[in-house]
């Protein structure tokens, strides 16, 4: 695990400051351009500074402090110094909620404690492929071994649903490895991009500890193989509908076929459900319930689940009712067709919900994943937000739905399967299409939305998206960043579902709101990629030249953080020469600007002037100033690095007063550290170290500036190094390295050799 987190501050007193990804444990403070700054890690609690009075500087922290402490010093000087403190590792517990209720599987449950048994565990890595039909309860059977026994396992327990079977696409290995990494300690940017390197590094993380991980719901052995750990002390149990001889033969699995409830387990279900007295009153029909629901489970659970929510029903009239609702019943049955016992039980649960709860039931079987919150539901089914809230509740009451946090639920994929064969039945094809199409105009407008939050000053174009359900309301750009993540996958499918449906509008919206992904695990990159694409082809489609010129930038970008140069070149030149037809010479110089980001990237600096030469008119007086900016604080870049650093200046300023015109701090402080390093090749180093300070200060002011904090610290390093201060150049160079490593940067292996010719860490200053 990192000990470091992102460095923050709070400029004012009594400033309280809550990281948008829970960062909240102190470990240091430092005084910068007269900011008092902490860095911290994360973890649960408050930070508040009590006073930025140097005199009567107050922390007060919730949580324990770990890692590096800062040692404040004065308005004059950077004052870093390390404590040493051992890593403290992450414990993952990932386990779901146990199912209420859970009866029976004696024998599966003893038969994994000898299979997983504390001795066999430690000479090998021990894997359990439990297999069975859908509903027959492999995953209420496993997480509640699992929960038994965690204690076996201290160093953590891993679960994911992999999704092999249901309406949505099985999870690729490399994003529940990116997932898994990172619940180990593994910072998200130093997840590997690509599987092979992700692998080794999970199996590196796990030799020699006692983890167990649960892979449910898989579709093949392949999807399951690179999970698998590779040493002793760890176990995996896999759950899937497929008999899984790939795992068996290759991996050296030992197979746990589930079958269906043996007739006591059934009623030992039943009996937990309904409640001991009403089956003690009558145990002939409880046992007519269980059989016919094939002794299947998640049949038994909601048969049951109808019969408790009738108390003053005796169990036999419910019996009844289901005998009447399919002719033939017995007789499919009794043939053990769990198949049709099952979709009576469902039929018979249905057509007992009010009008109002069946309809909402039907749209859940419309929605484009299994699972959804509870303000997409309003959009789905047009109902307000308190109203769509209840009708969930009381599906959750009778286990059609499962709550897995707060207004957020789920949906088994028999279920939901269900649903959508009843919307078939009982809705109108305009019906379900106009549903179809409110959710996925709600999902559009609110990625639109939470687009705006993040990228506040760089709008995305205004594709005029209207719709009925408001979009949700998101205050910040914490909050936006929160809801594209959790949804991603969910905008994946909304994507793909509004392209069958001929909505290039909103494809085009999730394609641009995509781009939040580059401040993801780089293993998602990819598919920011495929969302690009496909919005390159709504566009396409419906001939909005504008949009596709602009997601073949932003393409060009994705595909120049993966790598590709040649690819993206293709696709800025394909955005030329858009520009060059639309006549529009802004869009003609952000091309221009992506050819040169590219070279920039690549280090070919003299490569990359022309570009941005010839970008700048183009760009001017643009609103915003954003990217006029950008060309400016590139050809600061490149100029400095040609050794120009006159003209450097020149760029640097002039970058300055455009992002001061802006007000966005990060923007600021990013010009001032250009002009830091333009000042710094005339060789006016005190002036350098002054707007350094200036730019900490700000970069400090928020988090997630970590990588441009090490970059203005490694500036700062050199210029107190000019002026004599060569003790304050090694602890600025000891920061921006543990920085950069834990962002795992390579810069970071640069400046260790800085390190090893400046000096070693002094002494501490302070005893």
């Amino acid at each position: 695990m990192s000990r470091r987190g992102p460095i923050v501050a709070a400029r004012h007193r009594g400033a309280d400051f809550r990281h948008p990804k829970g960062c909240s444990v102190v470990y240091g403070v430092v005084r910068l351009g007269g900011v008092h700054c902490w860095r911290v890690v994360r973890g649960q609690g408050r930070v508040r500074l009590g006073s930025v009075d140097e005199a009567a500087v107050r922390n007060q922290i919730g949580g324990t402090v770990v890692g590096a402490v800062v040692q404040a010093g004065t308005i004059d000087q950077v004052v870093l110094y390390q404590q040493p403190q051992a890593d403290v590792a992450l414990v993952p517990r990932q386990l779901p909620a146990v199912v209420r209720d859970f009866a029976g599987r004696d024998a599966e449950l003893a038969a994994l404690d000898k299979i997983l048994s504390p001795d066999s565990v430690t000479v090998e890595p021990m894997v359990v492929a439990v297999d069975g039909t859908a509903g027959v309860g492999k995953t209420s059977l496993v997480v509640w071994w699992a929960r038994r026994v965690e204690q076996r396992f201290p160093d953590g327990t891993l679960f994911v649903n992999l999704r092999g079977y249901g309406p949505s696409a099985p999870v690729e290995a490399g994003l529940v490895l990116a997932s898994f990494l990172q619940a180990l300690g593994v910072a998200e940017d130093r997840v590997p991009a690509d599987l092979d390197g992700q692998g080794a590094l999970y199996r590196s993380l796990l030799a020699g500890r006692r983890v167990l991980v649960v892979l449910d719901n898989a579709a093949s052995a392949e999807q399951v193989r690179p999970l698998l750990p590779a040493t002793a002390g760890c176990a995996v149990i896999v759950t899937s509908r497929a008999v899984l001889t790939g795992l068996v033969v290759v991996d050296s699995a030992r197979r746990l076929p589930l079958d269906l409830f043996r007739p006591e387990e059934a009623v030992g279900l039943a009996t937990r459900v309904i409640g001991p007295d009403r089956v003690a009153a009558e145990p002939a029909a409880v046992v007519e319930l269980v059989r016919l629901c094939a002794r299947l489970p998640l049949a038994v659970r909601v048969a049951a689940s109808r019969v408790a929510a009738r108390p003053h029903t005796a169990v036999a009239d419910v019996v009844a009712d289901l005998v009447d609702e399919h002719d033939g019943l017995d007789a499919l049955s009794a043939t053990g067709d769990d198949r049709s016992a099952v979709r009576t039980v469902f039929d018979w649960s249905y057509t007992r919900l009010s009008a109002e709860h069946a309809r909402t039931f039907r749209r859940l079987g419309l929605h484009p994943g299994t699972e959804f919150g509870m303000h997409a539901v309003a959009a789905l089914t047009g109902l307000d937000r308190k109203t769509a809230s209840r009708h969930l509740e009381v599906l959750a009451d009778l286990h059609l739905v499962e709550p897995v946090a707060h207004g957020r639920y789920r949906l088994h994929d028999l279920l939901h399967a269900y649903a959508a064969h009843r919307a078939r039945l009982d809705d109108t094809s305009e019906q379900r299409r106009a549903a179809v199409d409110a959710v996925v105009s709600w999902y559009a407008r609110t990625a639109v939305e939470a687009d705006r939050r993040v990228f506040a000053a760089h709008p995305s174009p205004d594709l005029g998206l209207t719709g009925d359900a408001a979009p949700m309301e998101l205050a910040d750009r914490g909050q936006g960043l929160a809801w594209l993540t959790v949804e991603h996958a969910t905008l994946d499918a909304v994507q793909q579902q509004a392209g069958a449906h001929g909505a290039y509008r909103e494809v085009m919206a999730v394609a641009l709101a995509m781009r939040f992904l580059v401040f993801r695990s780089r293993v998602l990159w990819p598919a920011r990629m495929r969302a690009e694409s496909r919005g390159i082809d709504a566009a396409r489609a419906c001939g909005d030249r504008q949009v596709e010129a602009t997601l073949l930038l932003w393409r060009g970008d994705t595909l120049q953080q993966m790598g590709e140069w040649d690819a993206s070149d293709t696709d800025l030149h394909a955005a030329l020469t858009l520009a060059g037809e639309l006549g529009d010479d802004a869009l003609y110089g952000k091309a221009l600007s992506g050819l040169g980001l590219g070279r920039v990237r690549q280090q070919r600096f003299a490569d990359a002037e022309p570009y941005y030469r010839r970008a700048l008119p183009l760009v001017r007086g643009l609103p915003s100033g954003y990217y006029e900016a950008i060309v400016h604080a590139n050809l600061a870049r490149i100029t400095t690095r040609l050794g120009r650093h006159r003209e450097a200046l020149d760029h640097a300023e002039r970058e300055l007063a455009l992002r001061r015109t802006a007000g966005v701090p990060d923007g600021v402080a990013f010009a001032l550290h250009n002009v830091a390093r333009a000042r710094q090749g005339l060789g006016e180093d005190q002036a350098a170290i002054d707007l350094c300070r200036q730019a900490l200060a700000l970069y400090l002011a928020e988090a997630g500036n970590d990588l441009y904090v090490a970059a203005t610290l490694e500036t700062l390093a050199t210029s107190l190094r000019q002026v004599g201060d060569h003790e304050g150049a090694v602890r600025c160079l000891i920061e921006a390295v543990t920085v950069l490593t834990d962002l795992g940067d390579p810069h970071a292996d640069v400046l260790r050799g800085r390190l090893s010719q400046d000096g070693q860490p002094p002494a501490d200053p302070h005893p």
